[in-house]
C-alpha cells in the first residue's frame, strides 16, 4: 500500500471507527462501490425509510404499483411527489402487482406499460422497473424494454451466505443484463445488521454495484419481508462514512443512466362486447388454471372478512364437466365468491358508458346468495360497484339473472361473482356478462317477472316481489298453495290496524323486477284474488334520477270468497317516468290472497 493510501486509511479508521482491511480499502478506491436502496410496492410504511435516508444525506429508488396508490396502507400521490422533490427516484412495478408469469403476453404488456404511462402522466421521470415477486423470463425482459424502461431489477443471484455463497458479491457496472439486475436476497425480519455490513464489505473488495431490496419498515407484528427502523438506521449510520473508501449511495437511475423514453401505448384489451354477446372468458369453467388446480383458468377467489371458505373445482356441472364449489365452514363476517381475474383486459369484461349489462350464472346453494359487482378505472384501480338482491337457496340447478345499473362515470371494465356470506355450500357454472339494453316490454306483453309467484325468493317473498305499505298496522305474509295459476299464491293478512295499508309489489328497482314503461302510454293491470275486504291497486313511479313516489290508485274492488280478477287501465304514464310498480292493497283488518299478476302496455 502506498504512503498516501495508508495515511487515508489510518485517518478513516481513527475518525469513523470503520473496520476496513487495507486490501478492501485499496480495492474500493480503485473500483468504487455504488449501493442502491430499492423499495417495492409503494406501501406507506416506507415513508419512514425516506426520513432515515434523508437524515443521512442518502436517496432511494421506490418501485410503485400505480393502481394501488391512494388505497389503504399505500402511499398517496402527494407522498410520491414529496419523494421525488427530495431527490428519490420513482420507478415502476406494474399497475396491480400481479405475478407476471401467470399472465398472457398481452396482459403482461398492459401491466408494465400502463403502470409506466400512469407514473409519467403524474409528472415523474420513469426509467427503472422491478418485477413483482422477482418472477421474470426473456419475454418479460423484452416487454420491459419495449415499454420504455432502461432497466429492470430482479432479486437474488448475488452473494448470500445461506444459499449463494459462491455468487458474485456485486453487480457489474453496467450490469451483465440491464433487464435482470442482480441483488442479494430480499432483506427480511431475520436479516441482521452484521449481515448487511458483511454484504457491503464483500462488495467493496471487487467494486461495482450492490442494490438492496426492501419492502416494509416495521418494528412489531411485521411481515417476513421487513426491516426495523432501528436496524435500518444503524446500517445507514455505519454506511455513511464509507464514502472515504469510495462507497456511495445512488439511485438505480444514477447507476444505469439513459434518457427518459416517451410513453408507449399498451396492448389494447378486447373491446366491449356487442349487445347480447357474452364477454366472460372460460364461462363454463371447463379450462383449469395452469397455476391452481382448484380454480378455472381466468378466474380468482375473492372475498373479505373473518371466515373460512374453500374453493374447489367439482364435476357436479350444469353443462360440460366442471363447476366451481365454495364451502364456507365458519364465519364471523364477510363473504366469498369466484370472479373473473382482476386484470387490465385479458379476463375482465370491458364496458362502455351509458350501457346496462345483464349477468347470469347457474347455481345450487343451501343458503341465499347474491351478485357482487366491481368496477375498474383507466388506471387499473378496482373497487366495489354494486350488488343484486338475494336469490333463494336451491337444491337443483337454478339460473340467477340480474341487470346492472349504468356503470360509474370512470368505469372501463367490470367483474362480478355470485356471493356466499353464510356457512353453507355454493356451486356455480355457466356464467354470462353481456351488454343488455333495457327497454320497456313490447305493447301487449306482460312485463312482470315471476307473475304467477312460482319462483321463491330469498326473504320469504316470491322472487322479484316484496311486501310494502305504510302506517300503523300488522301485516302477515304467507306463501300458500291456494293458487289461481300454478302451485303458489301469496296471502296477506292485516291482523291489526290503526291506519295505513299493505300490498305485494314487484321490487323497487328498474329493469329487473319493476317494469320499465313509456311515458304517455296507458297500462292495463290485472291480478287474480280472493279476500275478505275490498281492495284497490296502488301504483308508484320512478323518475330518471331513480327516485320512487306515489303515482295513482284504482277504484276499489269488492271482497270475494273465491278467485276473481281485478283489472284496471291506468291514466297515461307521466312524463319523466322510467319504471312503475304496483300492488293490490289491503287497508282494513282482514285478508287477501293474490296470484297471476299482469302489467301490459297499451298501444
Amino acid at each position: 500500500m502506498n504512503k498516501a493510501l495508508s495515511s487515508l486509511f489510518t485517518a478513516v479508521l481513527a475518525g469513523a471507527a470503520l473496520l476496513i482491511s487495507p486490501a478492501a480499502a485499496q480495492a474500493s478506491l480503485a473500483d468504487p462501490l455504488a449501493v442502491s436502496f430499492t423499495f417495492d410496492d409503494g406501501v406507506a410504511d416506507q415513508l419512514a425509510a425516506q426520513d432515515l435516508l434523508q437524515q443521512h444525506g442518502m436517496v432511494g429508488t421506490f418501485y410503485i404499483n400505480s393502481a394501488l396508490i391512494g388505497q389503504t396502507s399505500y402511499m398517496t400521490r402527494t407522498d410520491l411527489e414529496n419523494l421525488a422533490a427530495n431527490g428519490h427516484e420513482i420507478g415502476g412495478h406494474t399497475a396491480t402487482h400481479q405475478d407476471l408469469l401467470t399472465l398472457a403476453p398481452g396482459e403482461q404488456n398492459r401491466q408494465i406499460c400502463t403502470d409506466r404511462n400512469t407514473l409519467l402522466s403524474w409528472g415523474f421521470d420513469i426509467t427503472s422497473f422491478a418485477y413483482p415477486f422477482a418472477n421474470l423470463d426473456a419475454g418479460l425482459e423484452t416487454i420491459a424494454q419495449h415499454c420504455g424502461y432502461n432497466s429492470a431489477r430482479a432479486v437474488g443471484d448475488l452473494y448470500d451466505a445461506t444459499d449463494c455463497d459462491d455468487c458474485d458479491p456485486a453487480e457489474t457496472v453496467p450490469p451483465l443484463d440491464a433487464y435482470a439486475i442482480r441483488t442479494p436476497d430480499d432483506v427480511e425480519v431475520t436479516t441482521t445488521l452484521a449481515e448487511l455490513q458483511d454484504l457491503v464489505e464483500r462488495a467493496e473488495v471487487t467494486g461495482g454495484w450492490l442494490p438492496f431490496n426492501f419492502h416494509h419498515i416495521c418494528d412489531t407484528g411485521c411481515p417476513a419481508e421487513s426491516i426495523s427502523a432501528s436496524v435500518l438506521d444503524a446500517f445507514l449510520t455505519w454506511l455513511a462514512p464509507r464514502t472515504a473508501v469510495g462507497t456511495t449511495v445512488e439511485t438505480v437511475n444514477d447507476v444505469i443512466g439513459g434518457t427518459v423514453a416517451a410513453a408507449v401505448s399498451p396492448t389494447a384489451p378486447l373491446a366491449p362486447g356487442a349487445p347480447e354477446v357474452n364477454t366472460v372468458r372460460n364461462p363454463s369453467l371447463e379450462d383449469v388454471s395452469p397455476f391452481d388446480a382448484n380454480l378455472p383458468d381466468c378466474w380468482q377467489p375473492a372475498g373479505y372478512g373473518d371466515n373460512t371458505a374453500v374453493q374447489t373445482r367439482v364435476t357436479d356441472a350444469h353443462t360440460g364437466t366442471y363447476a366451481s364449489q365454495i364451502q364456507m365452514t365458519a364465519r364471523t363476517d364477510g363473504d366469498a365468491k369466484l370472479i373473473p381475474r382482476f386484470d387490465l383486459g385479458d379476463c375482465s369484461s370491458q364496458i362502455d358508458q351509458g350501457r346496462t349489462y345483464q349477468v347470469s350464472t347457474w347455481y345450487k346453494s343451501d343458503v341465499s346468495v347474491f351478485f357482487t359487482f366491481y368496477q375498474r378505472n383507466a388506471l387499473g384501480q378496482w373497487s366495489y360497484w354494486t350488488q343484486s338482491p338475494r336469490f333463494a337457496p336451491s337444491t337443483g340447478w337454478r339460473q340467477a339473472t340480474w341487470n346492472t345499473p349504468a356503470p360509474p362515470a370512470t368505469a372501463v371494465a367490470a367483474g362480478f361473482g355470485l356471493t356466499i356470506d353464510s356457512v353453507g355450500t355454493l356451486v356455480t357454472d355457466d356464467y354470462s356478462f353481456a351488454d343488455h339494453p333495457l327497454a320497456p316490454a313490447p305493447d301487449g306483453v306482460n312485463a312482470l317477472v315471476n307473475p304467477s309467484l312460482e319462483t321463491p325468493g330469498a326473504d320469504g317473498f316470491p322472487a322479484c316481489w316484496t311486501g310494502t305499505g305504510y302506517g300503523t298496522n300488522t301485516p302477515v305474509w304467507t306463501t300458500v298453495t291456494d293458487a289461481a295459476d300454478g302451485t303458489y299464491a301469496q296471502k296477506l293478512e292485516l291482523t291489526a290496524r290503526t291506519d295505513g295499508d299493505a300490498k305485494l309489489i314487484p321490487g323497487w328497482d328498474s329493469g329487473n323486477c319493476a317494469p320499465l314503461v313509456t311515458p304517455g302510454k296507458t297500462l292495463s293491470l290485472s291480478v287474480s284474488y280472493h279476500g275478505t275486504q275490498p281492495t284497490f291497486f296502488t301504483l308508484y313511479k320512478q323518475d330518471a334520477a331513480g327516485t320512487w313516489s306515489w303515482w295513482t290508485q284504482s277504484p276499489p274492488f269488492a271482497a270475494s270468497a273465491t278467485y276473481t280478477t281485478a283489472a284496471w287501465t291506468t291514466p297515461a304514464v307521466p312524463a319523466g317516468t322510467r319504471a312503475v310498480t304496483f300492488g293490490l292493497t289491503l287497508d282494513a283488518v282482514g285478508e287477501v290472497t293474490t296470484d297471476n299478476y299482469s302489467l301490459v302496455s297499451n298501444p
